[in-house]
């Protein structure tokens, strides 16, 4: 089984997002980017019709999305009943790195909830936490 990721937003994110991936940890031929709306005659629903498409049933798909209950994780919804297939809403450079930097053989959900959590914890209000560790050094 190979192991594909997609990302999808409303205009350039997914594919800003994938080339700063590329930038950090180099070529990544499995990594595919959808970038919705950026011309007006595009047909979302034939977008990700034609890009599920070229997968095979055996491929395993983690498609992460901009934003939860968007038009574009809508569309992807509509393939939750996939084999292999999982969908991820919030689409961040720490999630996707956390993921791919994982041993290949990572079992998929396990990969998915340890990428998730790390995640979440990368995001920081930093003047809060620059000052909290600060006033904590003062305390020894």
């Amino acid at each position: 089984m190979k192991r594909h990721y997609i990302f999808a937003s409303h205009g350039s994110f997914a594919a800003g997002i994938r080339q700063s991936v590329e930038l950090i940890l180099g070529e990544q031929p499995h990594l595919h980017a959808l970038c919705a709306y950026m011309d007006e005659n595009d047909d979302l629903t034939r977008q990700v019709d034609s890009l599920l498409a070229a997968f095979t049933p055996q491929d395993e798909l983690i498609v992460i999305t901009d934003i939860f209950a968007g038009s574009v994780n809508n569309e992807f919804i509509r393939y939750l009943h996939r084999p292999n297939f999982h969908l991820l809403a919030g689409l961040n450079l720490p999630l996707v790195i956390e993921m791919l930097i994982a041993p290949p053989d990572e079992p998929a959900i396990r990969l998915i909830n340890e990428a998730l959590t790390n995640a979440r914890e990368g995001i920081q209000y930093c003047n809060q936490t620059i000052s909290s560790a600060s006033c904590a050094d003062k305390d020894f």
